[in-house]
């Protein structure tokens, strides 16, 4: 009993931020997404949403070269100039001291692995992914979404990387560029890549913020009652984004 009790305890763990969000999850993220607003204007928010259905090539096969195509249209759609980023497919072959991440004591027990990075250079900056993606393309649209995010704020100085919450506003970036439904959907599962039984987190919003980040991107949007594309969510995703959403719309009625 007490190894089950703990068992889901670390679930909730993985289903809840990894970092400090200030001021509360859900300050944190209507101010910030308030903020990037005012950075990237409100066309960025007005567009439709990004759709794994369509989205996704049909012919996508898993290869370099059809990750390489998709990188490309996340980074055109996301505004990035070509030519301006490079993409790599051997992050796992990268110096571990390169590759690290942050502790946290109450998650020593979950897998811990990273599959992107983004890394400044003096010639150009780069979008390092681990090739374990290349066979999970929803997965892997997520990934580059949050990377190319870095270059957005870290890369184009609107924030400093030594910004303790400059991670999960990456997540959030990535929401308000119209890819909150890869980014939740990939948040809480399978190891990408590795054993089916295998369960883990990715991302730093992880899926309880995601989902309010698509409930208040949505609010945005000025959607009534659901967004036309909550279908292409996973359920425990959807439900959040259902609940937070009435929550919004109830609180902006008249008199309220």
């Amino acid at each position: 009993m007490r190894r089950i009790k703990d068992q889901l305890a670390l679930l909730e763990q993985l289903r809840a931020p990894l970092e400090e969000l200030p001021g509360g999850q859900h300050q944190w993220i209507q101010d910030s997404m308030d903020w990037f607003v005012e950075q990237f204007g409100r066309d960025v928010l007005r567009r439709p949403i990004a759709l794994p259905s369509t989205f996704i090539p049909a012919g996508y096969d898993g290869s370099e070269a059809a990750a390489r195509e998709l990188f490309e249209q996340v980074r055109e759609w996301m505004g990035v100039p070509a030519g301006q980023l490079a993409v790599r497919f051997d992050l796992d072959d990268l110096d571990p001291g390169l590759v690290r991440t942050r502790p946290r004591p109450e998650l020593a027990g979950a897998t811990r692995l990273r599959f992107g990075l983004w890394v400044p250079g003096k010639n150009g900056n780069t979008v390092y992914s681990s090739a374990r993606l290349l066979g999970e393309p929803t997965v892997l649209v997520a990934n580059f979404a949050h990377e190319i995010g870095h270059e957005l704020l870290v890369g184009a100085r609107r924030i400093s990387s030594a910004r303790p919450d400059q991670e999960s506003l990456t997540d959030l970036l990535a929401v308000f560029q119209g890819f909150g439904i890869f980014l939740a959907n990939a948040s809480f599962g399978q190891l990408p890549g590795g054993e089916r039984n295998a369960t883990m987190a990715m991302f730093y919003l992880r899926e309880r913020a995601l989902s309010d980040a698509l409930a208040y991107y949505a609010f945005r949007q000025d959607v009534q009652e659901v967004p036309p594309w909550e279908d292409e969510l996973d359920w425990p995703v959807r439900i959040g984004l259902v609940a937070r959403l009435e929550k919004l719309q109830d609180a902006a009625q008249p008199g309220k």
